[in-house]
């Protein structure tokens, strides 16, 4: 059964059904010391590291509905895919294994010794397959073939896009949108200025169609760590709109509803000077631990925000990789 929601002007919206598995909602914390490094006015920390589910972060929320849409579909078998490091593909796994599911992960590159994020998928029983080309786009092209030898064996797979990246995906952060308006009520902040790390787009794409469907009381900054900022704009346009579509809201989405930033420096996947020092920042101020592909990327548009209005940094989580840096430097 589908649950019902109301957007800002009263119209029902059509949520899909949802496996439970994020502990919500996530703390809205707000962060002085680092607001005052970066000139910040009011400085919220939306901690979606906190999700509570396998140290998944943000991928806790899409794949809530991602699982229950291969549920409803008598899937047996999650597919999805992704770099050596991906969090979404370790998440995937623990979703499968907490529904009594299989799963199975497509990874670019040739095998090698497995990073902590494979290492826990593996532990929860996922299977492996290797595209033998680094490129990341080669799993897009894998997954389906995989899919395909699933069914020959007998299988129910369902298969899921890079990140949980598609209409259904982004649900999870329409609704994380309606829970960050809840939170800011109580704080007394009517609009806000929201920052988010994006990698596959469906966080930000999600939270596009959140803000629209809300009447639109805020402005987004995405910043681009995986991709150019032009496709990744184009990304978010059409998963937020897709979105939207699949939730019966109104509205229509815009390239002005959001912004997006390259903050990929050297590269996806590398730290960048500028990141490095924010997470520097973070941790010294506020004890915030922030990884260096993702969101130690992103918090350096804290400070480039206009206004002195109140800006939300949404943490989307990163922990294996941050501790991973931590203990680097305590070498």
């Amino acid at each position: 059964m589908t649950a019902a929601l109301c957007g800002a002007a009263g119209t029902a919206l059509t949520v899909p059904p949802r496996t439970r598995l994020a502990v919500l909602p996530t703390p809205l914390l707000p962060a002085p010391r680092l607001a005052a490094v970066f000139g910040a006015g009011r400085l919220f920390i939306k901690r979606d590291d906190l999700t509570g589910f396998a140290l998944a972060g943000n991928k806790a929320r899409p794949l809530e509905f991602l699982t229950a849409g291969a549920v409803g579909e008598g899937a047996d078998t999650l597919v999805t895919g992704g770099a050596a490091g991906s969090n979404f593909c370790a998440a995937t796994a623990a979703a499968a294994r907490s529904l009594g599911l299989a799963c199975h992960l497509v990874i670019a590159g040739e095998p090698a010794p497995p990073a902590p994020a494979l290492s826990l998928a593996l532990a929860w029983g996922a299977s492996v397959t290797w595209t033998h080309d680094t490129d990341r786009a080669s799993v897009d092209r894998a997954l389906p073939q995989a899919a395909g030898e699933l069914r020959a064996q007998g299988r129910r797979p369902y298969p899921i896009p890079r990140g949980g990246a598609s209409a259904l995906g982004a649900v999870g952060y329409a609704l994380a949108a309606v829970e960050l308006r809840e939170q800011l009520a109580e704080c007394e902040v009517p609009a806000a200025r929201i920052v988010v790390a994006t990698g596959s787009g469906a966080t930000l794409a999600g939270l596009v169609a959140g803000n629209v469907m809300l009447g639109r009381p805020w402005t987004l900054a995405g910043a681009s760590a995986s991709r150019p900022a032009a496709e990744m704009s184009r990304r978010v346009l059409r998963l937020a709109t897709d979105c939207l579509a699949l939730l019966a809201a109104a509205g229509t989405v815009t390239s002005a509803d959001f912004e997006v930033a390259d903050v990929r420096g050297p590269g996806h996947g590398l730290p960048s000077a500028e990141g490095t020092a924010a997470a520097q920042q973070a941790i010294r101020t506020e004890g915030l631990m922030v990884d260096p592909v993702y969101t130690a990327k992103a918090l350096p548009l804290v400070a480039r925000q206009p206004g002195a209005g109140a800006v939300v940094f949404w943490h989307t989580g990163g922990a294996l990789d941050a501790v991973a840096v931590a203990q680097g430097g305590a070498q």
